[in-house]
């Protein structure tokens, strides 16, 4: 067996901290820890994390991969204003929202979240506001347009909504709104109107991808704060999908698609330019709420069918520093 010398061209430091900067395949023995240690290239991939208290979809989202925070929802029978917040580990309650709904969405954190839009069956297009404080829900002012499903992104003070339908009669919306931590102001269209989008990025950097017009579709677009452009588009086309990231940077999962069987687990990653598969998630499903990084994303909910309180949890692919079992 050929020594690590003579494959790397270097002998293992002895060191009493962790290298700064190490290279892939490096190994080093850390004498404050007492451990032997070494720098791998990790491919992406999915894990289990706690399940939901309540199992729901099209439900808002906000937060990251160990502070995330899930609100109302379609429930069996109907809808709720539950609220959950998770660790990293389990889900706990919150306080609720103060109008329960469902087809909602949401940005921000889980202790400065924002929870728009929505509806209520039959018939009645929410353009409610909220903001949570990491305890508690207050009304705001109300979006310009009722709607619900739209894409989202940005944070409590920054937020951004695009797309989803709105009354009278479920009309396809491109209507693009800034909220500034006040009330919500009108900006420019996207260019492809449709409903059950997915979302991600800032106010003034958004993505928004997929969704349904007549069919499902796999346009993508780039917001730079005022106006859309065409980016790069998704490989699965899909609707009802969730993602999360920056502009630059994203993740785009879950979904309904037109073949079968059509619920998907089926993960793509943007890298400003163009979209390329990456590992799937365990349990196929549509509608589930989505936040994080793509280096750490979370998902959680959504219809399976049927509804599911699953949350997987997404680690990119990157270099990772682990530590070596000698035997």
């Amino acid at each position: 067996m050929a020594e690590y010398i003579s494959i790397k061209g270097t002998r293992i430091l002895n060191v009493a901290s962790d290298p700064a900067n190490p290279t892939t395949g490096q190994i080093w023995y850390n004498s404050t820890s007492e451990t032997l240690k070494g720098l791998i290239f990790q491919t992406a991939s999915w894990s289990s994390g706690g399940a939901l208290n309540t199992a729901r979809y099209e439900l808002g989202s906000a937060g990251t991969q160990t502070a995330a925070l899930g609100f109302g929802g379609d429930i069996p029978g109907g809808h709720t204003a539950n609220s959950e917040e998770y660790n990293g580990t389990a889900w706990s309650e919150g306080n609720n929202l103060g109008t329960s709904r469902y087809y909602l969405r949401g940005a921000g954190t889980q202790t400065a979240g924002l929870g728009f839009g929505g509806y209520i069956y039959p018939g009645s297009w929410k353009n409610n506001t909220e903001e949570y404080d990491g305890t508690s829900w207050s009304p705001q002012n109300n979006m310009g347009t009722g709607r619900r499903s739209p894409g989202s992104g940005g944070t409590q003070t920054a937020g951004l909504a695009f797309g989803g339908n709105k009354s009278p009669g479920g009309v396809l919306s491109n209507d693009t709104e800034h909220y500034d931590g006040t009330s919500w102001t009108g900006s420019g269209n996207l260019g492809t109107a449709r409903v059950y989008l997915g979302g991600a990025g800032t106010q003034t950097a958004g993505l928004g991808f997929g969704g349904f017009i007549t069919a499902n579709t796999a346009v993508t677009e780039e917001y730079d704060g005022s106006s859309w452009t065409a980016g790069g588009s998704l490989n699965t086309t899909r609707a009802r999908v969730a993602g999360c990231g920056v502009q630059t940077s994203a993740i785009a999962f879950g979904g309904l698609t037109p073949a079968s069987p059509a619920y998907t687990a089926v993960t793509e990653q943007y890298d400003g330019t163009s979209w390329s598969n990456t590992t799937s998630m365990t349990t196929a499903r549509r509608s589930p709420g989505g936040a994080g990084i793509t280096s750490a994303g979370i998902c959680f909910g959504g219809n399976a069918p049927p509804h599911t309180t699953a949350t997987e949890e997404f680690t990119g692919a990157g270099s990772v520093t682990v530590t070596i079992d000698p035997v």
